[in-house]
């Protein structure tokens, strides 16, 4: 065999062995700016100072919002690539999800617990 020929064969058999290539990534989800509304339940009270549920106004702007915990109680969160909400504030989380305009997520410090949803009012 000539040596291209032999080198032709060894790249065809070496490609032959490698798997297909990996999926594309799944679609970034389109955030939409704007004001969302909706109510939040309580799932956790733990003591006499956790926050009280009902209606909840959050503005979304570049991917960012802030949830009210409290008065003058602020938790800072941000829609991911993959569609998960995460969130911190002071001893403060908050976990979710974003699709269809809409967010669900739970907030809680340990003691107190919200879960609320809320959708893109346009």
């Amino acid at each position: 065999m000539k040596p291209t020929l032999m080198a032709i064969a060894l790249a065809v058999s070496v490609s032959a062995c490698a798997g297909p290539p990996p999926p594309p990534p799944p679609p970034r989800p389109t955030v939409v700016d704007g004001f969302y509304r909706g109510t939040s339940t309580r799932f956790q009270a733990g003591s006499r100072q956790c926050p009280r549920p009902g209606l909840v106004t959050v503005q979304m702007w570049d991917r960012r919002f802030q949830y009210r915990w409290a008065y003058q109680v602020y938790v800072d969160a941000e829609v991911l690539n993959d569609g998960t909400v995460r969130g911190q504030g002071p001893g403060i989380t908050l976990v979710g999800r974003y699709s269809d305009k809409k967010i669900e997520g739970d907030v809680t410090n340990g003691d107190c617990g919200l879960h609320f949803t809320v959708m893109l009012r346009e």
